[in-house]
């Protein structure tokens, strides 16, 4: 069986090279472009893994979904890989602006920096989903 992937990013091309990526990998993608639309596809069907970008809406959208996601029980011990540009974002405009996200804890326990490396990101999807 295919393992399924919920792909969460405001970025439309992005969303789409990596569907095209991964669906030519053997992963079924279903896509949302922000928390919200992502929480209705995970209440509509729990995906294997979930592909979440940091910063959608405002610079912390994704982190703050992935924090809300500990409140529903039937998501627990689901993978999510965090994508962000994060780092570019706290060298451009200095780490004060990020001291909030600085001091929690990751919620999720991979992250990659964008421009997303396809084959560092599909060996990973093989490791947490076998």
């Amino acid at each position: 069986m295919n393992k399924e992937i919920l792909l969460v990013d405001d970025d439309r091309d992005l969303r789409e090279s990596l569907k095209i990526i991964l669906e030519a990998s053997g992963y079924i993608v279903r896509q949302a472009a922000n928390g919200r639309e992502a929480l209705s596809s995970l209440k509509a069907k729990k995906p294997d893994l979930m592909i979440l970008d940091v910063m959608m809406n405002t610079d912390t959208e994704g982190f703050d979904f992935a924090y809300e996601l500990k409140d529903y029980p039937e998501f627990e011990g689901m993978p999510i890989i965090m994508l962000t540009s994060f780092l570019d974002k706290v060298r451009e405009d200095g780490p004060d602006a990020f001291q909030h996200i600085l001091g929690e804890a990751w919620p999720a326990k991979w992250l990659f920096e964008k421009p997303v490396d396809a084959k560092k990101l599909l060996a990973k999807l093989e490791a947490v989903l076998k």
